[in-house]
């Protein structure tokens, strides 16, 4: 018995089939044991997830790894557009859509360039921040929104102000004595150019959440970081 020409042709056919779907077996094997993939983060400040993620990259060395910048409504965007595996944000999400975990909580500070009037001073009242100018976020910036509401709150309002996008920029802004940056007291990085400051009168926190989608939470590599969280205790 022997194969007609048609019958070899499918064969050729065939076997380039069972090729792919043994290719495909061994990258589903290879994924579910975090051989191969990608972590990809959305954060606005990553300060604080960072060493999560080397902890987990020491765990499965295989995997890569990409973070995306953007304050907390830009990561949450990329997060829900699936170009993101997890989003670093400043509020936590409503719903049942995200699962969450809190990352730390951290009062809201001033800082100022060593150069700056105020830069002898350990503490201030909110007030006095007001007479500025203030170095501001851009919109969407949950630091610029706390503020705002903060000044509606009390009635108050800015003298003056310059806006930036991104923390960065606005701590590069401040050191070159532009004004007066607000930030968490988490995210404030030590710099020999600038000078910390407490708000005295002021009792909001800033939240820090890493969050990810609740439709996506079983896939192994989100699975597997969130498990690491929790065992590190947030």
């Amino acid at each position: 018995v022997s194969l007609t020409k048609t019958g070899r042709e499918l064969y050729a056919i065939a076997e380039q089939q069972f090729e792919t779907e043994l290719q495909a077996q061994q990258l589903l094997t290879a994924a579910s044991s975090l051989e191969v993939g990608e972590l990809v983060l959305a954060a606005d400040a990553a300060i604080h997830v960072l060493p999560l993620v080397a902890r987990f990259l020491q765990r499965y060395p295989q995997l890569g790894f990409e973070m995306k910048s953007g304050n907390s409504a830009t990561a949450l965007g990329l997060l829900n557009a699936f170009e993101a595996d997890f989003a670093v944000v400043a509020e936590e999400p409503t719903g049942t859509a995200y699962n969450k975990r809190l990352l730390r909580r951290d009062p809201m500070v001033a800082f100022v360039s060593k150069a700056h009037a105020l830069a002898h001073r350990r503490r201030i009242r909110f007030r006095d921040i007001c007479s500025g100018p203030l170095v501001l976020r851009e919109q969407g910036s949950v630091t610029r929104r706390l503020l705002e509401a903060e000044l509606v709150s009390r009635g108050l309002a800015i003298d003056a102000s310059i806006v930036v996008e991104g923390r960065e920029a606005v701590r590069e802004a401040v050191a070159a004595g532009l004004g007066i940056g607000i930030v968490s007291r988490g995210e404030f990085v030590d710099d020999p150019r600038l000078h910390l400051i407490t708000i005295s009168d002021w009792d909001v926190v800033m939240n820090e959440w890493l969050v990810c989608l609740s439709a996506r939470q079983n896939l192994h590599i989100i699975e597997q970081f969130l498990a690491m969280v929790d065992e590190q205790g947030g």
